[in-house]
């Protein structure tokens, strides 16, 4: 798996529709699609939002989790392909502009 966190973001206060709001913007921004939008059942009060691209296979997954202030994404190593790992770390520090903070690659 390949992980982004977004360290020092500041989003406690932060509700769903916005959360959702910034990230479906983000995806038009790289010309993704919002493919999933739900919570994690792990994460209670977390946005998971699953981003593709419109030809090819695999995804990126965006989780904000404003009552932890979290924010990562990541590939899943069954959802790895070339245009996601291309893509992962510019949408990072994207993401980390639209929610403040800074992006940075977690140790595998």
């Amino acid at each position: 798996m390949v992980t982004y966190d977004i360290l020092d973001a500041d989003i406690a206060i932060w509700n769903e529709d916005t959360v959702l709001a910034t990230i479906r913007k983000l995806a038009q921004e790289f010309g993704l699609l919002v493919k999933e939008e739900t919570t994690l059942l792990s994460k209670k009060g977390s946005t998971h939002c699953h981003l593709g691209h419109p030809q090819y296979s695999g995804l990126l997954e965006i989780t904000v989790w404003p009552p932890r202030n979290a924010i990562w994404i990541d590939i899943h190593a069954n959802r790895r392909t070339g245009w996601n790992e291309a893509m992962i770390e510019p949408v990072a520090q994207r993401l980390a502009d639209r929610f403040g903070g800074h992006a940075k690659k977690r140790n595998s």
